[in-house]
């Protein structure tokens, strides 16, 4: 007799819905964009959901697996797609490409756009003022005093790196110490800079600020730096200041970025703006840009170009910007053709106008400055007001051939990395600092003062510093100033 096995299959089968309990501070989007669906379909899943959510109120999802929920990225601001919307008509609005849309967005390339879908887009406090943009972050686009901000006093741990190179220092003669000082350009930027962080840290401490800070001496060599990586435990940093030369920079930077741990650049013009980096120097291209969008702001201006043959790019660049300016060259010598670095007074008179004039000086050459403003200054009459700039502050503009009551009667304006302070104004880091060391602070210390404050005053009023650029754009300090925005696909300048 056969004997037959029956085998029960058991079927378990998987709702394609489940629960989620409304957070603190989340809207529709927000879930919507955690369960990759648009608001619409999140509504219609919820026909009683209510307009605004509440902490705590349930609502139904779609069923998914735990790792492919998406999590809300606080560094980022994000984007309803609205009715009839294709990627040209976002790209108008946001600057974003397709690709690169897809690049913050991976599920569009299956998808493509849909009515309601939510999309991930570099945070800018611009973007708020677009029609689809939405975030849960209040920003705040004025200057923030992070001083006056409730503080963690969670012990915070940093970094810093600058190049002293004491193993070169002879410290059994103070003459041959004072004099070395003198004559390293490493060893004494670094002193200056951390003189300004050492009063920074007294400053901290007096706020209630708990740090922990490990100071390295980078000796300006890849090998002291690749040693110092392999010795230190780097993933609970919270900051690294430094290194300042670039190459060194640079490899800090890459070595730290798997552990996500922010590296500023304190005083190098140009590095690597990896994920993790923090340019706390605006280029030579923001700097420029600002002082020529200063002047545009005031159309009833008749701007004026002067340069030499060295800086005509420069001056060809300001001549597509004010289509209407006048354009004066400097003279040229006769036998060899070579820049002569002056103009006539005649040359000046021809140009100028009754009213505004705003004169653009592109030149690196004292000896043409010191010209120009000179006659510039001969001819500010009643009815004809003169306003110097240069697009790039030189040292030939504070040369001793340039008469300084010239560029003050001229108004001289440029753009700077650092605001000036009045030393004898009631400055409290100016007190302290000549009070710890006997001496006024000069622009290195200044600098490593205000770098530090803003670093760690960042980290204890915010999770972290990369959700601190959203948070507070904008910080100001002794003399300079602090606005990260952060590059499409890389870190924060």
């Amino acid at each position: 007799i056969p004997e037959y096995k029956i085998v029960k299959e058991v079927v378990v089968t998987t709702s394609p819905l489940t629960t989620y309990t409304v957070q603190p501070k989340e809207g529709k989007w927000r879930i919507a964009y955690k369960y990759g669906v648009t608001v619409q379909e999140l509504e219609d899943l919820n026909p009683d959901m209510k307009d605004v959510l509440q902490p705590g109120d349930v609502v139904n999802v779609p069923n998914k697996d735990a790792e492919t929920i998406k999590e809300v990225d606080e560094k980022y601001s994000y984007y309803t797609v609205l009715p009839k919307e294709g990627f040209y008509r976002i790209k108008l609005k946001t600057g974003l490409s397709q690709e690169e849309l897809e690049q913050l967005n991976p599920e569009l390339v299956e998808t493509g756009l849909k009515e309601g879908m939510v999309l991930k887009i570099p945070f800018k406090s611009e973007n708020s003022t677009i029609e689809g943009v939405v975030s849960s972050m209040t920003t705040n686009t004025g200057k923030v005093d992070l001083t006056k901000s409730d503080i963690d006093t969670e012990t915070k741990k940093i970094a810093i790196m600058l190049p002293f190179g004491l193993n070169k220092v002879d410290t059994d003669s103070i003459y041959d110490t004072k004099k070395q000082i003198e004559t390293d350009r490493y060893l004494s930027v670094s002193l200056d800079f951390y003189t300004g962080v050492r009063v920074a840290l007294d400053s901290l401490q007096d706020l209630g600020v708990n740090l922990k800070v490990d100071v390295f001496d980078t000796q300006n060599r890849e090998s002291e730096v690749a040693s110092i990586l392999r010795s230190n435990d780097f993933s609970e940093t919270s900051a690294v200041i430094g290194p300042l030369m670039p190459k060194l920079f640079n490899d800090v930077a890459s070595r730290l970025k798997n552990d996500n741990v922010p590296i500023i650049s304190p005083l190098t013009k140009t590095v690597d703006l990896g994920d993790n980096v923090f340019q706390s120097r605006p280029s030579e291209d923001m700097l420029e840009d600002a002082v020529i969008n200063y002047f545009k702001k005031d159309s009833t201006a008749h701007v004026i170009i002067i340069s030499d043959r060295k800086h005509k790019t420069v001056s060809d660049k300001l001549k597509r910007e004010f289509t209407r300016a006048s354009v004066l060259s400097s003279r040229t010598e006769r036998k060899t053709g070579k820049d002569a670095y002056y103009v006539l007074d005649l040359d000046i008179v021809n140009v100028l106008k009754p009213g505004k004039n705003v004169v653009f000086l592109e030149t690196d050459n004292p000896g043409f400055v010191s010209n120009v403003s000179s006659l510039l200054n001969s001819k500010i009459v009643t009815g004809t007001d003169i306003i110097l700039t240069t697009t790039k502050m030189d040292k030939a503009f504070e040369d001793e051939e340039v008469r300084n009551t010239h560029l003050s009667n001229l108004n001289f304006t440029y753009s700077d990395i650092k605001k000036s302070y009045n030393e004898d104004e009631n400055n409290s880091f100016a007190k302290r600092y000549m009070s710890t060391y006997n001496e006024l602070p000069n622009s290195y210390a200044v600098r490593g003062f205000d770098i530090t404050m803003d670093v760690v005053l960042r980290l204890v009023t915010s999770e972290d510093l990369y959700l601190s650029a959203n948070l507070s754009p904008l910080t100001s300090y002794v003399e300079n100033k602090f606005a990260y925005k952060k590059k499409l696909f890389g870190g924060y300048y």
